[in-house]
């Protein structure tokens, strides 16, 4: 809230409750007068009506001022706290000597409050809480309310000042006031006016009932407080014309309605105005304690500083006593939004305090919720959320989160937030992206972690199927040969030769073999020629089927890249050679910040819908375990062509 639109919130709710004070201020010389209590007279009520429903009109008014519920609910504690504090005035002045125009001044308390008054319980509950009907079907209903206050309100007009008396002594003997001759309105458009307002109550409360059934479920949430605070209010008000000790229950029914209000403000963000509930609150703490000083300083200094003194003294406190309670309220509506270093603090406890990967993304979520008291709030990365709290209504804000320039996700919150609220998330969001950044690293080096065990072991699993259904029977036929041949040395020494011959062949052919297993760990001519010499020897056993043409010029690679490319490289060979019928392929390798392989053939491509065959799988695996990419393309006629990148470095 801007300094200019603080003003227009302080200064009518200061007047507000100036009013409210002035009536307390001369309370004490009222009841030395031998005056009415102001609960007995109902002014009380008048008091506590005019707070309620004024400070909560002035403040939903200053951000929305086209909400009519926020000028039905000023206009009713104007009317309210006005008409107490010209009451109070003319009380003192017909009962201690005279004051200007206090007969004038008793005749508008008479009949200010029954507008007020009625439209609590008909026109408020109509139009709430968006200010319009909930239909034009309701019209006729608006229309009787506001032609039983109109009734209502002339038969007071047009009724004696004297009227009030019967509540106990409020004038003094013989008065007769304004008006004296008057009798009000006829007795029949009186009972048809009440007979409206009777009809105008039954129908506000069942506007709520089918509001509430039309509504969907976040909007009965917000409705079932109303509703509530509703029916407990009229029946207060009902309750009180049936006792005879009613004056108190009149004079609080008004609070059930607007702590139902309240309620719905701050648990469901009804009308997107948390800060109605935040002012509201600091003003009724000012209220509180200004009301409470006022009668410590009345009853123990009154007599020496007098009344008028005694209300100035206490009206000097409201602006420091609103400062305190406002950044006391603000702290419970909006957690720490308005101290950015404490939120800082805070949430960085929380990280410092986190066990497993997992854990300081849902207790960074959690405590962003409770630090800007917002109902939901998560993370997402690549879309997907991967930590959240609260209960996922409406999203009302997204806010990129950046690493060192680089998109790591996004943070989600579930309520539309103010300019400064925004200002704190651009501060807290760098913190909160290195959290999702390393979150993310943890991540990815989960996954290659379980790539690089899954790849040992199909490696260990390959070694053993070679050794065992390869090397170990041609070892064991060996040893079996070598014992027949022993055997034959004395009794047929050619046929001993013909086995021994062969048992040569057979060694040859199993070193042979284990040779090959040896090279197929990493090939003799990575480490004598490097990955370009290699890659050209390659391509050269390829001679007669496929002409392989060779560009590279690279740096000293790592071990781990080197292989991968070799491996990718003679299997994309073997492929154009064997299954696309090409005739010529070229390979194209260079390495600046990634190694990209490029190989393209002249063969007949691939099919729409490739078999992912063990060759493909396996380029791609061996590309993705180092965290590259693996990108085919065929099918345009000009034959396959492969790229590969690879990250140069592993870590």
């Amino acid at each position: 809230m801007t300094d200019r639109s603080t003003w227009r919130v302080v200064v009518p709710v200061s007047a507000l409750v100036l009013l409210v004070a002035m009536t307390l201020a001369v309370e004490p010389r009222l009841r030395h007068l031998g005056v009415t209590g102001i609960v007995e007279r109902f002014d009380a009520f008048r008091c506590v009506a005019g707070l309620a429903f004024g400070v909560p009109g002035v403040l939903v008014v200053a951000q929305r001022p086209a909400s009519r519920v926020g000028w039905l609910m000023v206009v009713i504690g104007t009317a309210q706290a006005a008409g107490v504090a010209v009451g109070a005035y003319g009380l003192l002045g017909i009962n201690d000597g005279g004051l200007p125009g206090d007969d004038w001044a008793m005749w508008v308390s008479n009949w200010i409050w029954v507008p007020a008054y009625l439209a609590v319980p008909t026109v408020l509950l109509l139009i709430f809480p968006d200010g319009r009907l909930p239909s034009p079907r309701w019209r006729p209903a608006l229309t009787v309310a506001i032609a039983g206050i109109a009734v209502a309100t002339l038969d007071w007009i047009l009724q004696p000042v004297t009227l009030m008396g019967e509540v106990g002594r409020m004038y003094p003997p013989g008065y007769q006031g304004v008006f004296a001759h008057l009798t009000g309105v006829p007795q029949a458009v009186r009972t048809a006016g009440t007979v409206c307002s009777l009809i105008a109550v039954v129908a506000a409360v069942a506007s709520l009932v089918v509001r509430y059934r039309r509504s969907d479920e976040q909007m009965r949430r917000r409705l079932q407080w109303i509703v509530a605070g509703a029916l407990l209010t009229v029946s207060m008000l009902g309750l009180a014309l049936m006792v005879p000790w009613g004056a108190p229950i009149v004079a609080l029914a008004c609070v059930p309605l607007s702590a139902g209000v309240a309620v719905a403000v701050v648990a469901y963000r009804l009308w997107d105005l948390d800060l109605l509930l935040s002012r509201a609150l600091a003003f009724g703490a000012v209220s509180v304690l200004l009301l409470a000083g006022y009668a410590l300083i009345a009853f123990t200094l009154g007599g020496v500083l007098g009344a008028g003194a005694a209300a100035v003294l206490v009206a000097l406190a409201v602006h420091p006593l609103y400062l305190r309670a406002s950044a006391a309220a603000n702290r419970l509506v909006y957690g720490d939004r308005d101290d950015p270093a404490r939120a800082l603090r805070r949430l960085g406890a929380r990280l410092s305090d986190a066990g497993s990967l997992e854990d300081p993304l849902e207790r960074m979520a959690a405590e962003i919720g409770r630090v800007l008291r917002v109902p939901y709030v998560a993370v997402e990365e690549r879309g997907a959320v991967v930590a959240s709290w609260g209960d996922r209504g409406e999203v009302a804000e997204r806010v990129p989160l950046h690493h060192q320039s680089h998109d790591v996700g996004t943070l989600v919150v579930g309520e539309r937030l103010r300019p400064k609220d925004r200002r704190l998330l651009a501060e807290l969001a760098p913190h909160i992206a290195v959290a999702v950044h390393a979150h993310r690293l943890g991540a990815d080096l989960e996954r290659s972690h379980a790539r690089l065990l899954a790849a040992r072991q199909e490696e260990r699993d390959r070694l053993r199927y070679e050794l065992h259904d390869g090397v170990g029977p041609t070892l064991a036929a060996v040893a079996l040969q070598m014992d027949r041949g022993r055997r034959l040395v004395d009794t047929d020494p050619g046929k001993a030769k013909e086995i021994m011959d062969d048992l040569s062949a057979r060694i040859r052919a199993t070193v042979g073999n284990v040779r090959a297993i040896v090279n197929d760990l990493r090939p003799p001519p990575l480490d004598d020629l490097g990955l370009a010499g290699a890659l050209a020897e390659l391509g050269k056993g390829f001679a007669g089927h496929l002409a392989v043409e060779v560009e590279a010029d690279l740096p000293v690679l790592p071990a781990p890249i080197e292989l991968a490319t070799y491996r990718i490289a003679a299997e994309a060979l073997t492929n154009a050679a064997r299954h696309a019928k090409a005739s010529h392929c070229t390979v194209h390798v260079r390495a600046r910040d990634t190694l990209e392989l490029h190989i393209d053939d002249d063969g007949v491509g691939l099919s729409s819908a490739p078999r992912q065959g063990i060759g493909l799988t396996s380029m791609r695996r061996r590309s993705e375990e180092l965290g590259g990419t693996f990108e085919l393309r065929s099918g345009d006629g000009t034959g396959t062509h492969l790229i590969v990148r690879l990250p140069l470095t592993t870590s």
